[in-house]
């Protein structure tokens, strides 16, 4: 540059690239030059930044000779390197993600780990490292790997595949945010086979569990003929602990029993089971409330006790402290595989179909036993479907007692039946003109019931007042 005295003065920037003096002609690239294109696009961002700094230095009255445009140009480097995020590995960016999902539920934090050894396992099958490279670069071929091994190695259905694919877009989406990717792909959902029924046991099949005793401890009762019944014992931490025998002993299919049953009263998750303290009972006037805040949406709620829950309550927390485990600690394997046996070997026996998609094929479509299918989630469905079937609260009170933000949700746990179906014929019903009303109809009905079933039928009718 030669300024007004006409001194010449010049400088040099370094654009960081890096070329074989062959490769430049009267300070031109040449055709033969390694990725021609990208080098020119990286020096025209350097002219366009130069051209910036000379006009801005005009602007405020300044002469743009060239050591004080390279001062301008370097200082903007520098910051440049400091607020640019540095570059992250997936798998230092995801244990960035896990840590600051620790503050956050307890059954979200799980959702995360079992996806983080999801991928891990994927990493040893596949014999290939998971990046960013990988899944941005090309996603659609990281689904189609991700989801083959799902499917033929893990065995999961399309459904639960989305809520994996979900949770890792969840973690994309926050690298994009953080600056470790450019753009954070998308992930294509599987089809799903839409049911109707959810697996659940309805107020008659509730009531006639709970009046089963035959596998409660008794000193005099033996269960050496059944090899899945085994003895629990818990200590009682109580003042009146001594009252009560100073410890609580009970079988693992009575336990599993009470345990489901309280689950079908009250509408909580088995993640909130070993949380449940003998404090989470109290009263408020004449009324008496659990209320406890759920593991997985760590949402506080309150529900109404009723006969069943109030009879579990006391007879677990009699003779324990106000701070003790209301129930004796027991895996939800352990009891998911117990409540299948116990409810076989009870004869629940309502036939029932749960189809599932893998991929593109439709598998468990054929009819089973209900006691099959029955698994620990199986009480939150129940505890909705009656409290619907009840049919004196509407669905934003029940999600008020369940704890539901959003009706999408909700309506996963609503089962359609037969009977439900069945409930349209009433429509427009005229009288037969038989001369027998709805009184007399009733009474007949329960005349021809054997005594447990007429037990069951007063139960109902109970319930539903």
């Amino acid at each position: 540059m030669t300024l007004q005295t006409g001194k010449v003065v010049e400088t040099s920037i370094s654009t960081g690239i890096h070329l074989h003096p062959k490769y430049l002609q009267n300070g031109n690239l040449t055709s033969r030059t390694p990725q021609k294109s990208s080098i020119q696009q990286q020096l025209q961002l350097i002219y366009s930044e130069l051209d910036t700094i000379q006009l801005e230095l005009k602007q405020r009255g300044n002469i743009p000779n060239p050591s004080l445009v390279k001062k301008h140009y370097q200082s903007k480097q520098r910051v440049k390197e400091i607020t640019t995020p540095q570059i992250k590995t997936f798998w230092s960016g995801f244990e960035e993600f896990l840590d600051g999902k620790m503050t956050k539920s307890r059954g979200y934090y799980k959702t995360i780990i079992t996806l983080q050894n999801l991928l891990q396992d994927f990493e040893k099958e596949k014999k290939i490292g998971v990046s960013y490279d990988y899944i941005v670069g090309n996603s659609i071929q990281f689904q189609n790997d991700f989801q083959k091994f799902l499917w033929n190695v893990r065995g999961l259905s399309n459904g639960y595949i989305n809520k994996v694919l979900d949770n890792l877009s969840n973690f994309l989406h926050y690298s994009f945010q953080s600056g470790y990717i450019p753009k954070k792909p998308k992930f294509s959902k599987n089809d799903v086979v839409e049911r109707d029924e959810k697996i659940y046991l309805n107020q008659g099949e509730v009531l006639k569990l709970f009046n089963i005793n035959k596998f409660n401890y008794e000193p005099s009762k033996d269960f050496s003929n059944n090899p899945h019944i085994y003895f629990i014992e818990q200590k009682l931490e109580g003042t009146n602990k001594s009252k009560f025998g100073n410890v609580l002993i009970i079988t693992n299919w009575e336990l599993i029993k009470d345990v489901f049953l309280f689950m079908c009263s009250i509408g909580c998750r088995y993640s909130d089971i070993p949380f449940f303290k003998v404090h989470h009972f109290s009263f408020e006037g004449s009324n008496s409330f659990f209320t406890w805040i759920q593991q997985k949406t760590d949402k506080r709620v309150s529900v109404p006790a009723n006969d069943i829950s109030n009879h579990i309550f006391t007879k677990y927390s009699a003779g324990k402290s106000l701070s003790q485990n209301l129930f004796p600690n027991l895996s939800n394997q352990k009891f998911n595989k117990g409540l299948k046996l116990l409810l076989k070997e009870l004869n629940f026996n309502r036939i029932v179909t749960y189809p599932k998609k893998v991929g593109s094929k439709v598998v468990n479509d054929e009819d089973r036993f209900l006691w099959e299918l029955i698994s620990s989630h199986s009480g939150r469905r129940s505890f909705i479907k009656n409290m619907i079937d009840l049919g004196n609260m509407d669905y934003k009170t029940i999600m008020k007692l369940s704890g539901h933000k959003t009706m999408s949700e909700f309506e996963k746990y609503i089962s359609v039946t037969k009977e439900d179906l069945k409930k349209g014929t009433r429509l427009y019903r005229m009288d037969t003109g038989d001369g027998k009303n709805q009184t007399e109809e009733l009474i007949q009905l329960f005349e021809g019931l054997d005594d447990e079933k007429r037990k069951l039928a007063i139960q109902v009718l109970r319930s539903i007042q």
